[in-house]
């Protein structure tokens, strides 16, 4: 179909909806489908079976497309040119055969046409005049009614998920998982709305940029990855702990970073601590012997390869983890719900740390 409110392209008729959401969105009513549509595959174009011939029936809207409405002779043929390429009958080779007279001529207009032309006409319409009593009255104008225009819903999608998002605000804990940090999801969130469908991306991880330029790897940009490039997962080289949904890489290294932990910043500060810790890509970073160094915090070795704060004049630094546990508090001011949850889940963290540590050493 060629519909006046898609010009560029015709429109196909398709029994399903070709996303893989097995839905779309109309362009006209802005309802959401998922059986027969109008749609133009270039330009992601759909329309609802009955809203593509409502707009075809009412035509006011589309002058052009009301012209050729006007203009159409269902009953006319189009006249083909008559190419210089077909033989002439004057030298046609069969010999001409003289009309037998008990034959009728074919070719002879028929008088009694059974199949009656349609002739399309203009409606009359029939000219009212007011009483002469109110001939020279002036009408008071109708007020001018403003008329909004209808918003399309906004669609949010995801380069790495198929289906629609939903922005939520996630207030219980434990009950969804982010499929890009593989934490628990918790605050804005952008939710998959297909039923039977557990796609949940946080606020952060959902704005994190395709490629960035980290300093703990300068050689190369890390590009990130919906899916780790290793058959088996990988090993975050910040975190040194296993990973199995997105990722930022770098192929030409094998260097790859957990989507959270690009964004560890470059300095904390610690309640307990008078200086600012800064962030080492390694415990030896600026030493010129092997050493080994223990976290202050948890009081755990720190691998060789991690990342850890540190601060070197007075020799302190932590675990990424550690940074912010262990943080004498004031006896006297009782803990919220709050602290006492993330004191919990940072014991957690530290003691599956130390599993994950026990057998990377060994």
């Amino acid at each position: 179909m060629s519909h006046p409110s898609h010009p560029p392209h015709p429109l196909t008729l398709v029994p399903f909806p070709t996303y893989p959401s097995n839905s779309f969105f109309c362009n006209s009513c802005n309802l959401v489908g998922n059986g027969f549509t109008y749609c133009c595959s270039e330009c992601d174009f759909d329309l609802h079976v009955h809203c593509a011939y409502n707009l075809a029936n009412h035509p006011a809207n589309f002058p052009n497309f009301a012209v050729e409405t006007q203009n159409f002779n269902p009953h006319s043929a189009p006249n083909l040119p008559q190419s210089s390429t077909y033989p002439s009958f004057q030298n046609n080779p069969y010999p001409n055969i003289p009309p037998n007279p008990s034959i009728p001529n074919l070719q002879a207009p028929i008088q009694n046409n059974p199949v009656p032309v349609f002739t399309p006409t203009k409606p009359t319409v029939p000219n009212f005049s007011p009483p002469g009593s109110v001939a020279n009255v002036n009408p008071t104008p109708p007020a001018p009614q403003i008329v909004k225009p209808q918003t399309k819903p906004q669609v949010i999608k995801h380069f790495s998920h198929p289906h629609i998002l939903q922005p939520m605000e996630i207030k219980d804990k434990n009950t969804k998982v982010c499929s890009a940090c593989e934490c628990d999801l918790f605050g804005s969130a952008y939710c998959c709305i297909e039923p039977h469908c557990n796609f949940n991306l946080h606020k952060a991880c959902f704005e994190s940029p395709l490629e960035v330029r980290h300093n703990s790897h300068l050689d190369h940009p890390l590009k990130l990855l919906t899916a780790p490039p290793y058959n088996d997962g990988f090993t975050c080289n910040a975190c040194l702990k296993d990973g199995k949904a997105f990722c930022y890489t770098c192929s030409t290294c094998s260097y790859d970073l957990h989507i959270d932990c690009i964004s560890w910043p470059e300095t904390m500060t610690r309640g307990d601590h008078k200086h600012p810790l800064t962030l080492y890509y390694s415990p030896l970073a600026g030493e010129g012997n092997q050493v080994t160094f223990s976290c202050d915090v948890c009081k755990s070795p720190v691998h060789e390869l991690a990342w850890l704060y540190y601060c070197r004049e007075c020799d302190f630094g932590t675990h990424l983890e550690c940074i912010t546990s262990g943080i004498k508090e004031n006896p006297n001011v009782p803990k919220t719900d709050e602290e006492l949850i993330r004191e919990t889940e940072l014991k957690l963290a530290v003691l599956q740390l130390l599993l994950n540590g026990g057998r990377a050493i060994t």
